[in-house]
């Protein structure tokens, strides 16, 4: 099986490595060329929750003829950039290839069906990773990758995915790939949302009153928008949207304090990915994250006042207007707390 890695950083750098230390027939597309060259000459170095690789692999800066065509494109890119390294790695499937997205947010479900002879599976990453310099790579938090298809990609296709990384990263497969986007999505807007207007490391962040009665709101607003599209939500990780969101069935205050206390105990040290973005002075995400919590309920009917005023609040700090600040929090509560 040959495969292709577009992107090379946090996740797809470790997915690189991982391959390449099974001696899988694996090449690194990495559009920034410094990137692509530091790799070439150094390989990939990976340490942490994963153990210790130094691998040699063939980076190439963007497609390009000669690299012929893969049974496997996985694209690690942030949710903005995804559509246009999607059209252009769909014309370097092999005849029976598909595309494995390993991308936080909901961006790849319209991009497949505006692509319907592309065979898609999604996939949803449960582990963490900083990229050092590139080509340099430390894992922060364990945990394996969730696929399933979205778009004509059969089992053994899946399959075959799964078998590649060996135990060096779990590959579960699930039937469900939307109600684990989804999840995921829900996660990742309130701990990356949360964590970047405040400049809250993981740890700190789950350690703050209100910064939990805010992450139970989102999880409310992003189920209840879930519902409406009729999405029945999946387990991820030890997370359940169901069990977390002020709502009726939802675990007890105290069993959410301590699962989120267990998580920050176990995260603790993790940089939320916008407040990275917005510490660097570039765009982030949010759009697609907690901005598509907002969109796709004012399309059904649901208020989303708590991501709104994440939105909100990470636009003004990527405009210079505001600083990240754990006052962003109080600001945010005192606001929505009662909506």
């Amino acid at each position: 099986m040959k495969i292709a890695v577009v992107g090379c950083g946090g996740i797809g750098g470790v997915v690189c490595a991982v391959l390449a230390s099974r001696k899988a027939d694996v090449v690194c597309i990495e559009a920034n060329e410094e990137a692509s060259e530091k790799i070439n000459r150094n390989g990939l170095k990976l340490k942490g929750k994963k153990g210790k690789y130094n691998e040699k692999i063939t980076a190439n800066a963007g497609f390009s003829p000669g690299l012929g065509k893969f049974d496997v494109i996985a694209i690690a890119v942030k949710s903005g950039a995804l559509r246009s390294v999607f059209s252009q790695a769909k014309d370097y499937l092999s005849e029976n290839g598909f595309i494995l997205t390993l991308s936080n947010g909901l961006e790849i479900i319209n991009i497949a069906k505006e692509f319907p002879s592309v065979k898609v599976a999604g996939g949803a990453v449960e582990y963490n990773s900083i990229m050092k310099e590139y080509g340099k790579y430390h894992v922060t938090a364990n945990g394996g990758i969730v696929i399933g298809s979205l778009q004509g990609v059969g089992d053994k296709g899946l399959q075959e995915v799964k078998s590649l990384f060996g135990k060096k990263i779990k590959i579960s497969i699930t039937e469900n790939i939307i109600g684990v986007l989804w999840s995921k999505l829900l996660i990742v807007c309130g701990v990356t949302g949360l964590g970047g207007i405040s400049a809250l490391r993981t740890g700190k962040l789950l350690r703050s009153r209100t910064a939990r009665k805010l992450f139970y709101k989102i999880v409310a607003e992003g189920r209840e928008v879930a519902e409406r599209l009729k999405v029945q939500l999946e387990p991820f990780g030890r997370f359940h949207p169901d069990k977390f969101a002020d709502a009726e069935g939802s675990n007890p205050l105290f069993i959410r304090w301590l699962k989120l206390m267990i998580t920050g105990i176990k995260r603790g040290k993790i940089v939320s990915n916008i407040q990275i973005d917005l510490q660097r002075g570039r765009k982030t995400e949010v759009d697609w994250l907690n901005g598509a919590v907002v969109s796709i309920g004012a399309k059904v009917g649901v208020e989303t006042p708590v991501n709104r005023e994440i939105v909100r609040m990470v636009k003004e700090i990527e405009k210079h207007k505001r600083e990240m600040s754990p006052d962003n929090l109080h600001e945010i509560w005192e606001k929505t707390g009662n909506e």
